[in-house]
C-alpha cells in the first residue's frame, strides 16, 4: 500500500526528486517572498534550470511533454514548502502547454528561444479591450491577476474581441516589454505569486499570432489519434505515454491544476502543526495528554486523506483520457469538477481546525501555519474550485439519470433499483 504522501500513479519520479532537492531552499525563502510579494529571482532561476517550469512544454518545441499527474504532483510537493512556488510550477508552468496550443505562428514565436521561458497569462480584464483592426488586432487597457508577471518573457491575454461581426473570445500573446506591470497585488494570501496588473497601451498584433479560444482549448486531434503512446523521451514512470496536453481538449486540465498546490499547501500546514507538538528538548509531548488536540489532529488527518483520494482520482481520470487521446465524457467532466471543489473544502476544513487548536499563536505573521492558512484561503477562493460554480454540472447529471450511480464508478447513471420512486424526477422537474 502506498504511503499517505506517495505520488499518484504515472508520476515521473525524477521530477519529484528534483522538487524535493530544492524544497528546503524554497521553505527558507517563503517568508521573505511573502513580504516582497513576488518570488525571488533565485527561485525562478532554479525552476527554469531544473526544468520545473517547462514540464508541460510539448516535445515538438523541445519540452519533455510530461503527463498531467507529473505537473500536478510537482506543484503539490513544492507547495508543502512554499505554496506560491507550488502555484508557479503548476499554474504558471501549465501555461507552457497553452503556449504550444496557440496558432503555429504564435507557438513558434513563443518557443523560438527554447522552453526556458516564463509564460504569464491575463484573463481578468479591468478595462482591457481587444479590437479587430485591418490585418490584426489592437490591445489596450488593464488586466488583473497575472501570476509571476515580474519574471515573464511572454504574457498571453484572454478576452473578447470587439468587432463588427459576432464577438469572439481570443488569446493574444505579447512580449513582456509590450506591457507595463502595475503593482496592485496587496493581498492577504498568495502574496509571493506576484499576480499583479498589466497595462497595455494600444499594441498591434498580427492576425496570424491570435488564436480563438475554442481552437486553443478544443480538441486538436480526433479521438484516438495524435502521437502514439510511445511519443516523447522516456525519462520516468509513465513518461513514454505522455505528451498529450497539446492535443486533447485542455480546459479541464488547466482548470484542475490548482488542486496540486492547494493540497500541498494544506499538507504543509498539517506537517508544521504536527511538528510543533513535539517539544524541542525531546521530552514528553504535552499533546499526548490533550484529547482535544488529538481529536482535532486526527480528524484533520482523515480529511486530508480523503482529499488525497480525490486528488488521485482526478489525476487518474485526466491521465487516462490523455493517454487515450480522447475527450472527457460529460460524466467524467462533472465528477472532476465536483471532486476538485470538494477537495478544496476538505483542505480548508482540515487546516482551519488546526488554526483553531493552535489559538492566537497561529495568527502571528511569523507562523508557518498562519502563512499556509492565508495562502490556502486565497487558493480556495479560485473559481476553478468554487463549490457554487462546480456542483451544478454533477447535480444535473445525477438528477437526470434518476439519482443512481453505477456500481464501482463515480459516474452517475440510471440503475434498475427495485422500489425506485418514478415520481421523483417529476418533482425535481418542477424545481428546475
Amino acid at each position: 500500500m502506498r504511503g499517505e504522501g506517495a505520488p499518484p500513479d504515472d508520476t515521473d519520479g525524477d521530477v519529484c526528486a528534483r522538487v524535493e532537492a530544492l524544497a528546503g531552499t524554497w521553505r527558507g525563502r517563503a517568508a521573505g517572498a511573502e513580504r516582497e510579494r513576488t518570488l525571488p529571482r533565485e527561485t525562478v532561476d532554479e525552476l527554469l534550470d531544473s526544468g520545473l517550469l517547462s514540464l508541460a512544454a510539448p516535445t515538438c518545441h523541445g519540452g519533455p511533454g510530461s503527463g498531467w499527474p507529473t505537473l500536478a504532483e510537482a506543484a503539490r510537493r513544492a507547495a508543502r514548502a512554499c505554496p506560491s512556488t507550488g502555484w508557479t510550477i503548476g499554474v504558471v508552468g501549465g501555461h507552457a502547454a497553452l503556449a504550444g496550443r496557440l496558432s503555429p505562428e504564435a507557438s513558434g514565436l513563443l518557443f523560438a528561444k527554447g522552453v526556458r521561458q516564463v509564460f504569464s497569462t491575463a484573463s481578468a480584464p479591468v478595462d482591457g479591450r481587444i479590437t479587430r483592426v485591418p490585418g490584426g488586432f489592437e490591445v489596450a487597457g488593464r488586466w488583473r491577476f497575472c501570476s509571476a508577471v515580474d519574471h515573464a518573457n511572454w504574457v498571453m491575454l484572454n478576452g473578447w474581441c470587439e468587432s463588427p461581426s459576432a464577438p469572439e473570445r481570443v488569446l493574444v500573446p505579447l512580449r513582456a516589454d509590450q506591457v507595463t506591470v502595475e503593482d496592485g497585488w496587496h493581498v492577504s494570501g498568495m502574496s509571493a505569486t506576484g499576480s499583479k496588473n498589466i497595462l497595455v497601451d494600444g499594441v498591434f498584433v498580427a492576425d496570424a499570432l491570435v488564436t480563438s479560444f475554442d481552437a486553443c482549448f478544443g480538441e486538436r486531434w480526433p479521438n484516438g489519434s495524435g502521437p502514439g503512446p510511445g511519443a516523447g523521451p522516456r525519462t520516468g514512470a509513465g513518461a513514454g505515454s505522455t505528451d498529450y496536453l497539446g492535443g486533447v481538449p485542455y480546459l479541464h486540465y488547466m482548470n484542475s491544476v490548482v488542486i496540486g498546490p492547494l493540497l500541498g499547501c494544506a499538507e504543509g500546514a498539517f506537517d508544521h502543526y504536527a511538528a510543533s507538538l513535539s517539544p524541542r528538548d525531546g521530552g514528553r509531548p504535552r499533546a499526548l495528554d490533550d484529547l482535544l488536540v488529538q481529536d482535532g489532529l486526527t480528524e484533520s488527518a482523515a480529511e486530508l486523506a480523503c482529499a488525497r483520494h480525490l486528488y488521485s482520482a482526478v489525476c487518474a481520470t485526466l491521465h487516462s483520457a490523455g493517454v487515450g487521446r480522447r475527450a472527457l465524457t460529460s460524466q467524467e467532466g462533472a465528477v472532476i469538477s465536483r471532486d476538485r471543489a470538494y477537495l478544496a473544502r476538505l483542505c480548508v476544513r482540515a487546516v482551519q481546525r488546526l488554526v483553531q487548536l493552535a489559538g492566537t499563536a497561529a495568527h502571528h505573521d511569523a507562523s508557518v501555519v498562519a502563512r499556509h492558512w492565508r495562502d490556502l484561503q486565497m487558493m480556495a477562493a479560485h473559481r476553478d474550485v468554487s463549490w457554487a460554480l462546480n456542483f451544478p454540472a454533477y447535480a444535473a447529471l445525477a438528477i437526470e439519470s434518476g439519482g443512481a450511480t453505477t456500481a464501482g464508478s463515480d459516474a452517475p447513471g440510471r440503475s434498475d433499483v427495485p422500489g425506485r420512486d418514478d415520481a421523483l424526477p417529476a418533482v425535481a422537474e418542477s424545481h428546475r
